[in-house]
């Protein structure tokens, strides 16, 4: 009985000990399953915590390159000559400055120091290249303003953008072309030139007649539209002696152009209504002649506002000095806005230079609305500008012999005194943002990520 027991109890301990181990195999088992599930679910968590930081910075990336886009175009429509993208910018490198095209034109497909710029630790650079219609990188293409229809540029947009781990690469194709802007003396009135008037590399377009007292001398090349400088009147040119020479450049139409000499009253009669040979056409067909639109006479508004000179109640008769113009270097913006009144009578006098020591660089943009403008006394002589004053006429009354570098859109013009005005390639290498307009020829492209 005894022996029967304890076999029995030794059959049971075996059959527990047998049924532990399974269960220590099972357990074994299990937590091995269990490890290499979690090993994977790690594994996978991990990658997909990559993939979502990868996707996250390089959506940054490209949202950064994405607005270098936006950024370079705003900066084309202020600056789109090939002489004003190559000069050097301000931007946030470590040298501190970079070439929106590079200066070198065997660089422009690799710049060696493109436009970096930063937001917070992140970085994007951008850079432009001159290209064909196509698209393909040229040397020797690029916006020449400097003739009667310009032909049209085209720039590659490049914008690079870095985030953390991600980087995009995007470009653009637009389009620079002529807006047909007067970049010469266009007078949509009748010119009076009563003094010893001199031109030089730049012709006289007059909606009118065209009026000379004692002497008016044109030389040189007409540096913006080709040929030698000239007088195109659509109406009637005449040169009035007071008994000395008279002398007036004229074209027959032609391109052969000649001085007149003669003390006749009427040097010269052959662009009235019979036998005109220089039409308003023939004047559209050189540029446009509707003056500047709204939204750019607004831009010009906020430059004056912002860091030039505005006034949009002044006098009826307002003086404008050196002193009243903000002291920096570079272009300023005078916006003079009369309210009510004849432009006849609201007169703006201008006795003040730029640039001019210690201003040394820039031009003087000057915009006067429903008035006239007055170029008074010697000190105008080193005025480098614009004067923009399509609702009355523009005088010249300087006593010596002022000279004015650049050009004047006016309602009419009387020059009673000994002026010069002049016409540099420098200046048309630098016109303002008006003379040209910047289009997105395709969407934009990813290049690489």
């Amino acid at each position: 009985m005894k022996i029967e027991v304890k076999n029995q109890l030794g059959r049971v301990w075996a059959k527990m000990v047998d049924q532990s181990g399974v269960a220590m195999m099972t357990v074994v088992i299990m937590s091995a399953v269990l490890l290499v599930m979690g090993a994977g679910m790690y594994f996978v968590a991990s990658r997909e915590g990559r993939m979502s930081t990868a996707d996250n910075t390089g959506g940054q990336a490209f949202y950064y390159a994405e607005g270098g886009i936006e950024t370079t175009l705003d900066m084309l429509n202020y600056a789109a000559t090939e002489s004003q993208l190559t000069q050097p910018r301000a931007d946030q490198s470590p040298d501190g400055f970079g070439y929106l095209m590079d200066p070198d034109p065997a660089r422009r497909q690799n710049p060696a120091n493109p436009i970096v710029m930063k937001i917070g630790n992140e970085t994007f650079t951008v850079s432009v290249d001159l290209v064909d219609s196509n698209g393909v990188h040229c040397t020797g293409c690029g916006l020449n303003l400097a003739s009667a229809n310009p032909a049209p540029e085209y720039l590659l947009i490049t914008a690079e953008a870095n985030s953390g781990s991600g980087y995009r690469k995007l470009q653009q194709r637009v389009r620079v072309e002529g807006s047909g802007y007067p970049l010469s003396f266009y007078i949509n009135g009748d010119i009076h030139a009563n003094g010893n008037v001199a031109l030089t590399n730049q012709s006289v377009f007059v909606r009118g007649n065209f009026y000379g007292r004692d002497k008016l001398t044109l030389s040189g090349t007409d540096l913006m539209y080709g040929g030698g400088a000239g007088v195109f009147a659509t109406g009637s040119i005449y040169a009035k002696s007071n008994g000395g020479s008279s002398q007036i450049y004229s074209t027959t139409g032609s391109t052969t152009s000649y001085y007149n000499t003669s003390n006749d009253a009427n040097d010269r009669d052959s662009r009235g209504p019979a036998g005109n040979t220089f039409s308003l056409s023939d004047m559209q067909s050189v540029f446009s002649t509707s003056g500047l639109s709204s939204s750019q006479l607004s831009v010009l508004k906020t430059q004056a506002q912002a860091s030039g000179y505005y006034n949009d109640n002044p006098p009826s008769n307002l003086t404008l000095q050196q002193s009243d113009i903000p002291n920096h270097d570079g272009d300023v913006v005078v916006y003079v806005d009369f309210p009510s009144g004849s432009p006849d009578t609201n007169d703006v006098k201008l006795k003040f230079e730029w640039p001019h020591n210690p201003y040394t660089t820039g031009k003087a943009l000057i915009i006067v609305r429903n008035g006239s403008v007055s170029l008074e006394g010697n000190a105008i002589g080193n005025l480098h500008g614009i004067i923009y004053c399509p609702d009355g006429p523009v005088t010249a009354n300087g006593s010596g012999s002022g000279t004015f570098i650049g050009y004047v859109w006016g309602k009419g013009m009387t020059d009673i005194g000994n002026f010069n005005f002049n016409m540099t390639q420098d200046f048309i290498n630098d016109p303002p943002f008006f003379a040209w307009t910047v289009v997105r020829e395709t969407a934009w492209t990813e290049v690489d990520r």
